[in-house]
C-alpha cells in the first residue's frame, strides 16, 4: 500500500485516508492507483460494511499536485482515465461511502468527495472545483458528478468560476449530507456510519448497482473525452502559466498569445 493511503478497519467501518498533509494531501497517480487497490480491497472484505474517506490534517485534499505538473511536458491519457477511475471505484463499491470533508476538497479531491454517495462536512469546509484556477477543464469525474447532484446550469457555474461551496450552501444544493458542528465532524460521521451498519446492507449495495447501471451507464464514455481534454489543456499557455504563477505565489495572467504565434 502506498504511504499515503491509509487504511483501518474497526467495528465494520473502514477509514480511509488521505495522508500527505505536507502538501495538502496533493493526489499523485501512484496514490490514486492505491486508493482504488484500497477501496477494491475494502469492497472485497466481509468484514467492512461501510466505508469512510477523508484526508490527515487540516484538509480533506488539495487535488493534484501542482509542484508535480510543473515538471510535466504535458499529462497523460493514461494518468487522466486513473483519475476518473478513482472516484467511480467510490460508486462502484457495493457498500455505503461515506467522506468526511475536513477543511477544502479541492480539484481532484472535489472529484473524490462526490465520487462518495455521502458528504459529511462542517461550516468551515468546503467543496472547490478549482480545475479552471489552473485551466485545466476537470478530472475525476467531476462535472458528471456535480451534474448529478446539482444539475447542468450551477454544474457550468461552479466549473467555470470555481468559487468555494461551504457547509450550509453545500447542504441547500444537495453537495452535502450533513453539516456537523465545529469540532464534532469525527463524531457525526460515524455516528452516521453506525445509522448506516443498522440499515438492509444488501438492499442498500442493490440500490447502489441500480444507480450505478443506469445513471453512470455512460461514465466512461464521458472519461474518455475528460482525458482526451485534459491532455490538450495540459499543454496550454494557459496551463504552464498557471503552473508558473502558483510556484512564484502570484495570480496567473490567462489568454496570453502563445509563443511565437501572431
Amino acid at each position: 500500500m502506498d504511504k499515503h493511503i491509509k487504511l483501518h478497519i474497526e467495528d465494520g467501518i473502514a477509514t480511509i485516508t488521505i495522508d500527505r498533509p505536507a502538501s495538502n494531501n496533493a493526489l499523485n497517480a501512484p496514490m490514486f492507483r492505491d486508493l482504488i487497490r484500497t477501496v477494491e480491497h475494502c469492497d472485497a472484505d466481509d468484514a467492512v460494511k461501510v466505508l469512510i474517506i477523508t484526508g490527515a490534517g487540516k484538509n480533506f485534499s488539495a487535488g493534484g499536485d501542482i509542484k508535480e505538473m510543473a515538471s510535466f511536458d504535458f499529462i497523460s491519457y493514461d494518468l487522466s482515465i486513473l483519475t476518473g477511475q478513482a472516484s467511480l471505484a467510490l460508486r462502484k463499491c457495493s457498500k455505503p461511502v461515506i467522506a468526511m470533508v475536513n477543511g477544502a476538497a479541492a480539484g481532484a479531491g472535489c472529484g473524490i468527495a462526490l465520487g462518495a454517495d455521502f458528504r459529511i462536512m462542517t461550516e468551515e469546509s468546503c467543496l472547490l472545483t478549482a480545475f479552471s484556477n489552473v485551466a485545466l477543464p476537470g478530472d475525476t469525474g467531476c462535472i458528471y458528478h456535480l451534474h448529478q447532484i446539482v444539475g447542468l446550469a450551477k454544474t457550468i457555474e461552479l466549473m467555470a468560476l470555481s468559487t468555494p461551496v461551504y457547509g450550509e450552501e453545500a447542504l441547500r444544493l444537495g453537495l452535502a449530507t450533513r453539516v456537523a458542528a465545529a469540532g464534532k465532524l469525527e463524531e457525526e460521521t460515524r455516528a452516521f456510519a453506525i445509522q448506516l451498519l443498522r440499515r438492509p446492507l444488501g438492499a442498500i449495495a442493490m440500490q447502489k448497482q441500480l444507480y450505478y447501471e443506469v445513471f453512470y451507464r455512460d461514465y466512461m464514455a464521458y472519461s474518455r473525452i475528460e482525458a482526451e481534454n485534459l491532455g490538450k489543456a495540459g499543454a496550454s499557455a494557459d496551463h504552464r502559466e498557471a503552473v508558473t504563477a502558483f510556484l512564484e505565489r502570484r495570480e496567473p495572467s490567462f489568454n496570453q498569445k502563445e509563443t511565437g504565434t501572431k
